[in-house]
């Protein structure tokens, strides 16, 4: 067996194993960003289904529960944060902030005919009245509570949107 030396061989290509590897980074970046954007999608989404713009709630003349008329408080705890009604239905979530693009997120609850609430965060504790008729929205974004008249979950039944006339 000869050998001929001085006789070059044709370089291997390597443009087949480099093509491969682009496009598999290629597409794990693309799977990657389209999974961000549906998250950004889906909080978008929840923060418009759940905050609420209307009247703000009113501030009550009494801060306390009546407990002798039967109106015991229900009391909840959501997010670190406890929330106690007259009487009502109560659903909650966590939505992101910034128009729900944000990964920080704050506690949202809707109620859907409260009368007196109570707010208890570690800043303190606030009340606002709602009314009996009226479903509400109380946001706690950096343990501050908001509340506004209205409510856009669905609590089994019609929610009667009457601003509230009567402060207890």
């Amino acid at each position: 067996m000869t050998r001929e030396f001085g006789v070059r061989r044709a370089p291997r290509r390597r443009f087949g194993p480099v093509v491969g590897v682009a496009a598999v980074v290629a597409a794990l970046v693309l799977i990657t960003v389209q999974q961000v954007l549906q998250r950004r999608n889906e909080g978008v989404a929840d923060y418009k289904a759940w905050m609420v713009s209307g009247p703000a709630c009113q501030a009550p003349a009494r801060q306390a529960f009546d407990t002798s008329g039967g109106a015991q408080a229900q009391v909840s705890d959501f997010g670190g944060v406890r929330f106690a009604r007259e009487h009502g239905a109560m659903q909650c979530s966590d939505i992101a902030d910034d128009g729900g693009r944000a990964h920080d997120t704050f506690p949202v609850c809707q109620f859907d005919r409260p009368g007196l609430i109570q707010v208890s965060t570690r800043r303190g504790l606030y009340w606002f009245w709602a009314g009996y008729m009226s479903p509400a929205t109380i946001a706690v974004r950096h343990d501050v509570p908001s509340c506004v008249i209205g409510a856009t979950q669905d609590f089994g039944h019609t929610l009667v949107y009457d601003a509230p006339s009567k402060i207890p």
